[in-house]
Order: structure tokens, then sequence, then C-alpha cells
């Protein structure tokens, strides 16, 4: 199927501007490889075309694209893909929970403190809503660039023996370890979402952009709850490649070097 057809029944979000609905479609074709090899990417007549839209409105979407990286634009030539779609493999980017000794990320600590914990933390505790858990919320940045936000909600017994050091420096998991527990196995669901200013903010975006949420649970031998932990995934990011034994049915995921 050509990238063209794709447009068909195209709904558009009346609250969002056009040309900014229109960058992210052409966006997500380029970043997917549908134009890998093609001469034919649309200029602004065809764009318009495609989507109903104005001149005005195609040239602002291709300008985006254009400036974002994406694309090429030179006066009387068709507009040219200069993105690798190859070049965002999964096994190029850090795992979203990191795993042995490799550490990709850099941490900063937003807040750790004791204070009133989403319900779905409280819930995984088997406390009712608007009870206080020690908490987490870092933003981890890998090569330079915003990848995530983590809140990690544990018994206040429990985050109160974290050194301020170990916070700034490494992954939750391994501190527990440190601490002496064993993480046995972990739960997780994910759904797309919006996040609140604390995370938007960490990350450069406006509260209308969607992110992938990644809630976990990690539990010890005996199926006790250690940690609950959400994690807002930058859009430009992806989770890990996985791997699924189905003699075993467990999964694992492996992190760049």
């Amino acid at each position: 199927m050509s990238p063209e057809r794709l447009a068909e029944d195209v709904t558009f979000d009346p609250t969002v501007p056009l040309h900014h609905q229109i960058y992210l479609q052409l966006r997500h074709e380029i970043e997917d490889g549908l134009w890998a090899g093609s001469e034919g990417f649309p200029g602004e007549r065809e764009v318009g075309e495609r989507f109903g839209a104005s001149a005005v409105t195609a040239r602002t979407a291709l300008g985006r694209l254009r400036d974002d990286g994406w694309i090429r634009r030179q006066r009387g030539r068709r507009p040219e893909v200069i993105y690798d779609a190859g070049s965002g493999s999964q096994e190029q980017r850090p795992a979203l929970v990191p795993v042995g000794r490799v550490r990709p990320y850099t941490y900063e600590v937003l807040f750790a403190e004791i204070r009133v914990a989403p319900a779905d933390a409280c819930g995984a505790f088997g406390m009712q809503p608007g009870t206080e858990l020690w908490q987490c919320s870092r933003l981890r940045t890998y090569e330079a660039q915003p990848h995530s936000v983590t809140l990690n909600a544990q018994l206040p017994e429990v985050g109160r023996r974290h050194t301020k050091r170990a916070l700034k420096t490494r992954p939750m998991f391994e501190v527990l370890g440190d601490e002496g527990f064993t993480i046995s196995h972990m739960r997780r669901r994910m759904r797309i979402g919006q996040a609140g200013t604390e995370v938007t903010s960490a990350l450069g975006l406006s509260l209308a952009e969607p992110v992938l949420i990644t809630t976990f649970t990690l539990h010890d031998p005996d199926d006790e709850l250690i940690q609950w932990v959400r994690i807002f995934l930058h859009p430009d990011h992806s989770t890990p490649e996985e791997t699924m034994d189905l003699a075993s049915g467990s999964w694992s995921a492996t992190e760049a070097m």
C-alpha cells in the first residue's frame, strides 16, 4: 500500500491545528520507512490535495518536517526524505528498565519524599487512596536527551534507607538489591496517556502531547510487593526489544552496550 492511501477516511481533531496533525502523519510514515528509497515524497500541492488542506497549511507541515531534520527542501525540487529509517533500531536504544551493570542513563532527582501516592500505587500495596508512601521521581537522560521520567513508590521504611547519592546515580532495582531486597519477578502494563506538569516540564513536552506510560510492580520470591513504578517515556524514544521463551513463557529484554 502506498503512503498516499493511508489517509483514506482520516479523522482530524478539530482542537489541534491541522498542520500539526499532517506533520505527525507524514513524520510517522517517514519514521516507519514507508518512503525509503522513494523519490515521490509529496510537495505542497500533493499534501494539500491528500489532506484537503490549504497551501499554507501544507507548507507549514512540510516546513516543520524540514526544520526537524526529516526532509530536505530545495526550490524547484520535490522534497527529499533524509531520515534513515534503519538507524532507529531498538537494539541501539537503552532498555526501559536497565539490567546488569550497564547504566546508560544519567539521573536528576525531581523529588524524593513521603507524600500522597497515586491511587494505583496505594491499591498495589493494599492501602486506601490518599495513603502517603515514600516516592521518588527522577528524570532519566540518555545521550544528553530527556528519555523518561520514573516515579517509584515504596513503603516509608524502605524508601528512607536510600541515600541521596544512590538516587542520583543508580537504577532503583540496584539500590534495592544492595540493601538486601531480592526482586524475583515483575508485573507490568502499558497505556498511552497524558502526563502531569512535573513530567512534561522535565521532558520538554506540552501538556497536550501523549506519552507511553508503563506501570511495574516488583515482587520478592514470596510475591510480596517491594515497589510500584510508573515510567513516562518521551515520545521520541521506544521500549527495548523483548524476547519471549515459548517453552517457559518468560520474557527478557536486552540493553544496548
